[in-house]
């Protein structure tokens, strides 16, 4: 019984192991709680690409109300 909980426990923690690894599609025997650099890289990016675009629709948003207040 005793080496039955063992096995288990042992188990479970390299299937956790492993698992964890294939859903980050990083090799098997990497240290799963690593950040993946590449991501931090990304999100920055992201946010850069959000912050212009944010400030390009505000823009547009005032030339095109200016445009409609001369019209009228």
């Amino acid at each position: 019984m005793k080496d039955l909980l063992l096995g288990l426990l042992i188990g479970g923690i390299m299937g956790l192991w492993v698992g964890v690894n294939l859903g980050k599609d990083q090799p098997i025997t990497a240290n799963p709680f690593a950040e993946k650099s590449t991501m931090k890289e990304l999100n920055k990016q992201f946010n850069e690409m959000q912050e212009s675009v944010s400030k390009k629709s505000k823009e547009l948003y005032n030339d095109s109300k200016k445009a409609v207040d001369e019209a009228f």
